[in-house]
């Protein structure tokens, strides 16, 4: 295996995990609270790797946006979190592997970037998919009651969407990891003192052993070590070779859950990923769709 590879396998392992991590956390912590420690673990870890390859984290440019895309990214994590503690780790990764049709919808609507006939099939496949995933061959389980956190998964795609493009400008002027550093860093000075103020220090002292084992994973792990080698992967393969690692993450996160949180694979799971990963196939291969924009 190359090195390259496992830049990017590592991440895309890691990355399926933290839909399990985060179901175990939030059987302890509320949504707020697990995001703010999260990004509090990230940020000094972010900073050792930024400084250990010799970039700067001041001065940094857009820091007017940086501060605004901090906001879109916790918006996105607790949106997402709200829905997965009503759904499961394996349709939460499959929904969200739609996300970067949201990207295109939104870049089309607010930056008139094309979207052409093959990105609506692609759309319109997905979509299918989402359904039979959600609705597990009943239509009746797709009412509010049954599919909310399906339908909050889903409201995330769009949450990572306005994050995505609100944050391109910033992508082409300051490097990934010291962008990360800065959103993550944000947050985590407004939350932090927050959720300390409103839950206060108690919440975090009285956690199970395994909850602070997968908060600190989902914060040291799948956020700045992740980031660190997905940047150093992207450097190093073509959009194409990194778009089928970034398939391949719902696969681990599917069989995880399975194995580690007893999560049913039913035909109408395997059918719902089959379609979702067919539509996004279709929207990047034969349209503009950026397979890399996934939300990770």
């Amino acid at each position: 295996m190359k090195w390259s590879s496992l830049f990017l396998l590592l991440p895309v392992l890691f990355w399926g995990l933290s839909y399990i991590a985060i179901k175990v956390v939030l059987r302890e912590l509320e949504p707020v609270e697990m995001i703010a420690a999260r990004f509090l673990l990230a940020t000094p870890v972010l900073y050792l790797i930024i400084r250990g390859k010799g970039l700067k984290v001041w001065p940094v440019e857009k820091m007017g946006k940086l501060c605004v895309a901090a906001l879109l990214v916790f918006l996105h994590f607790w949106v997402m979190a709200h829905g997965l503690k009503e759904t499961s780790a394996s349709n939460t990764a499959w929904i969200l592997t739609t996300a970067p049709i949201f990207v295109a919808i939104l870049a089309k609507a607010y930056l008139k970037e094309a979207f052409n006939a093959y990105q609506w099939l692609g759309m319109l496949v997905a979509c299918a998919g989402v359904v039979a995933l959600t609705s597990e061959g009943s239509l009746s389980n797709l009412a509010w009651i049954s599919s909310r956190g399906d339908v909050i998964v889903l409201g995330s795609c769009l949450t990572w969407a306005l994050y995505t493009v609100a944050t391109r400008e910033i992508t082409g002027k300051v490097h990934p990891l010291v962008a990360t550093f800065w959103m993550t860093g944000i947050a985590g000075l407004v939350f932090i003192p927050y959720t300390l103020a409103t839950s206060g220090i108690g919440v975090y002292l009285d956690m199970q052993p395994i909850t602070v084992l997968s908060l600190i994973f989902l914060g040291v792990f799948c956020l700045a070590v992740a980031f660190w080698l997905w940047a150093e992967g992207l450097s190093r393969q073509s959009s194409a070779e990194v778009g089928t690692y970034l398939y391949v993450e719902p696969l681990f996160a599917m069989i995880f859950a399975s194995v580690l949180l007893d999560e049913p694979i039913t035909i109408w799971l395997l059918v719902g990923a089959a379609l979702i990963s067919l539509g996004v196939y279709i929207s990047e291969r034969h349209g503009r769709v950026k397979l890399h924009e996934h939300d990770v």
